[in-house]
């Protein structure tokens, strides 16, 4: 999580607090590699017209009780997107790094800037400079926005009629009872093709012999570029006074992005893999402990019987 607040806290589900535990694990395995992976951490962000230094939180959006109010009448926005890779101090670079201003009709979440068909495109000239750095098996790690996990074209979706949804069934082998509604087609089918069909960026991405990892929900913190996008819109937000003009963000915003040091870049991966290996060795630590509670009670199951057994034999 980005912060901590007394009297707050994320009710995670089993479900989180598992995806949350298997990736943790596996960025953890990677690292241990030898050599280690190289990983690439992907997210987008914005900065507004008005954005000044004493905006800046790394508390998670999605906290409602603990995120201040927000400021009325920001002005327009420049969105941004861009990657991450550790490579040393003096080599960690931004990678892929775009940015556009948004529309006069700006929705109210900045994740509605960005479409599947723009972060596609996005994606494809990333997996082109990984070419070109000569980098191999790659971790891509991304969050789970919906633009990120969009299907292939031509997948089914659930607007389809109920006789192509049967055809679609028929293609992909799945059992379905043709007199079922229209529900419960798409039902039996959107399960196996979100169990079976990947992403589009993840088919890229194997394609080219890279993997995605999606990092958990609420889960900020295991996300370094969180951090450098903090440190690159505090450099923004600190220059701003009322007379400053949108184009004068815009003109500090690309300043800051050119001369950010590949040692910050680096400091923020480093600090978040070192979170990630004290939470894999915590996880470790419960498992070990589970499966030594299970040995105590199998061993004081078996002295149980034991006991009935010799109890047995005495009343012989």
């Amino acid at each position: 999580m980005r912060g901590a607040h007394k009297g707050s806290a994320y009710g995670l589900t089993k479900e989180l607090v598992l995806k949350r535990d298997n990736y943790v694990r596996f960025i953890d395995a990677a690292l241990k590699e030898s050599p280690s992976r190289t990983i690439v951490y992907i997210d987008e962000s914005y900065i507004h017209h008005h954005y000044s230094r004493h905006n800046d939180s790394l508390y998670h959006p999605d906290d409602k009780v603990a995120t201040p109010p927000k400021a009325k009448h920001k002005g327009r926005r420049l969105c941004f997107v861009a990657g991450i890779m550790s490579d040393g101090e003096e080599n960690s670079r931004l990678l892929g790094l775009e940015i556009f201003q948004g529309g006069k009709c700006q929705p109210k979440d900045y994740h509605g800037m960005f479409t599947h068909a723009f972060f596609v495109d996005w994606f494809g000239d990333l997996l082109e400079e990984l070419e070109k750095l000569q980098k191999y098996g790659v971790i891509i790690a991304m969050d789970n926005a919906k633009y990120h996990q969009g299907k292939p074209f031509g997948t089914p979706t659930g607007s389809m009629k109920k006789a192509d949804m049967l055809a679609a069934c028929a293609t992909y082998g799945v059992e379905v009872d043709e007199r079922s509604t229209r529900p419960v087609v798409w039902a039996a089918l959107k399960d196996h093709i979100d169990r079976t069909v990947k992403s589009e960026v993840e088919s890229m991405a194997m394609e080219r012999g890279h993997l995605v990892a999606w990092t958990p929900p609420y889960h900020s913190d295991l996300q370094p570029i969180e951090m450098v996008w903090s440190d690159v819109k505090g450099k923004v937000g600190r220059q701003y006074t009322v007379t400053t003009s949108f184009e004068d963000v815009r003109v500090r915003l690309d300043a800051a992005f050119a001369t950010l040091p590949s040692k910050t870049i680096y400091n923020c991966i480093g600090h978040t893999e070192r979170k990630v290996a004290a939470m894999s060795l915590y996880l470790e630590t419960l498992d070990e402990a589970d499966e030594e509670l299970g040995q105590c009670s199998s061993d004081d199951e078996g002295s149980v019987d034991n006991a009935s057994e010799a109890s047995s034999d005495d009343d012989e």
